[in-house]
């Protein structure tokens, strides 16, 4: 691993820290991507994985996919 990927690596484990223990995030060495793994209670029945080439897509779709599947009202209720 170069100090790139460690750096990467670090901005993963910081996305997952931010989620709070909903998501699983990954810098992949070889595929050169950040990958997240649903852990909600209840996960969609194909699971949840998505990768994005940067931390700023991989984020932003991280929400439309809790947005999509109803992971923000189940966890926050509703407002």
């Amino acid at each position: 691993m170069d100090t790139r990927d460690e750096e990467r690596r670090r901005v993963a484990e910081h996305i997952e820290w931010q989620k709070q223990g909903a998501w699983v995030v990954l810098w992949g060495v070889y595929t050169r991507r950040f990958w997240a793994y649903a852990c909600w209670p209840v996960i969609p029945r194909d699971g949840v994985v998505i990768s994005a080439e940067d931390p700023h897509h991989l984020y932003t779709h991280m929400r439309q996919v809790e947005r999509e599947h109803g992971y923000l009202r189940w966890r926050y209720g509703r407002r």
